[in-house]
């Protein structure tokens, strides 16, 4: 998921939360106008609940910055509309307040439309302010039932914005976690990618090293493999690179199947990968890497319509932290290694 994709996402959900509120919020007023037998609110209301309901159709096509005008100005519109027919001490005022602040956090905007728009609410409300302050309203209404309706708008909106808040920090975590995640992991495979694999390894490699230093576990269970696919430049040559991708994905998946969690792999390049064994002892890497080469070897992958069922193989070299404590010869052994298993016949592991 590119970064663009994943800002759209983001703008998506906001936008949906703020239609769904609205048109929550609208439904509750619907039922109040109409218990105040207020008809000309209720009517108001249920064509603005309308208009939101056109909005999501909006929204579903992408239409961000449009849903987002419309939205505003269906509550600045019902707001003051209200306002003006019950008064200030109804508290209608408190959404364009609650406008201001959504264009204020829009992220569909950019600062110069959000300052002129702001600007423009502020203006709006001062006046409503101006014209419905000491107890002016079109509606007479029994003050304890304005009070009421007053206190019913102030919980609307602490909610409104209150859930508005939180799904934007939901949100903005789940930014940052898939940006972290691009940042780390391969964008075709999954895998973790060549700048990860450098950063863990250093910090994996400390932190054998002290439990060594400090006696905190005689046994460190420390291996890296090196994993190369077989004859892969031909499948590219002669299927395409695209076919060369699924190859990819599927040795990947395959892999994957045979690890634990605590295992790491990452692509290292082209179709090269390292699984790093962080708690495992060298017999057990070694059964596990045994079986990933087993499962590739029984795996048919499909290239093309002429071959649904193509085999391949992988080569492994591996080597452990108790053969080589020094982290770049631990990976130029295992990288030995593999070439040893490259010339001596493939599909096959080489482990001392």
């Amino acid at each position: 998921m590119s970064e663009q994709s994943i800002e759209q996402r983001r703008k998506y959900v906001l936008l949906r939360a703020l239609l769904i509120i609205c048109f929550s919020v609208f439904s509750l007023l619907i039922v109040l106008f109409i218990c105040l037998k207020i008809r000309v609110l209720w009517i108001f209301y249920i064509v603005s609940c309308c208009i939101i309901l056109l909005n999501y159709f909006l929204l579903k096509k992408k239409k961000f910055f449009l849903v987002l005008q419309i939205t505003v100005l269906v509550i600045i519109i019902q707001s003051m509309f209200a306002a003006y027919l019950l008064g200030w001490e109804s508290n209608f005022g408190l959404y364009l307040i609650t406008s201001g602040i959504i264009i204020v956090n829009s992220l569909s905007m950019n600062l110069k439309w959000k300052i002129i728009e702001a600007s423009l609410i502020s203006f709006l409300l001062i006046l409503l302010y101006l014209n419905t302050r000491n107890n002016f309203h079109i509606y007479a209404i029994k003050p304890m039932i304005i009070e009421t309706v007053g206190l019913l708008n102030i919980i609307n909106v602490a909610f409104t914005l209150l859930f508005m808040s939180f799904r934007n920090f939901v949100q903005n975590d789940f930014l940052q976690k898939e940006l972290k995640d691009q940042s780390e992991k391969d964008g075709l495979t999954g895998a973790y990618n060549r700048r990860f694999f450098n950063e863990y390894l250093d910090i994996e490699i400390r932190r054998q090293n002290s439990q060594i230093k400090y006696k905190l576990n005689r046994n460190v269970n420390f291996g890296i493999a090196i994993l190369d696919i077989d004859n892969f430049k031909k499948i590219n040559d002669e299927f395409g690179h695209l076919a060369g991708d699924d190859v990819l994905v599927d040795v990947v998946r395959i892999i994957k199947t045979a690890l634990f969690e605590r295992d790491i792999l990452c692509r290292y390049g082209g179709e090269e990968f390292v699984i790093l064994f962080t708690s495992t002892s060298r017999e057990g890497a070694i059964k596990a890497i045994e079986k990933i080469r087993k499962l590739v070897e029984d795996n048919y992958f499909y290239l093309d319509e002429k071959n649904p069922k193509k085999q391949m193989t992988i080569s492994i070299g591996f080597a452990s932290f108790d053969e080589e404590s020094d982290i770049y010869k631990l990976l130029e052994l295992a990288d030995k290694r593999l070439y040893k298993a490259k010339q001596t016949g493939k599909n096959q592991v080489i482990y001392n």
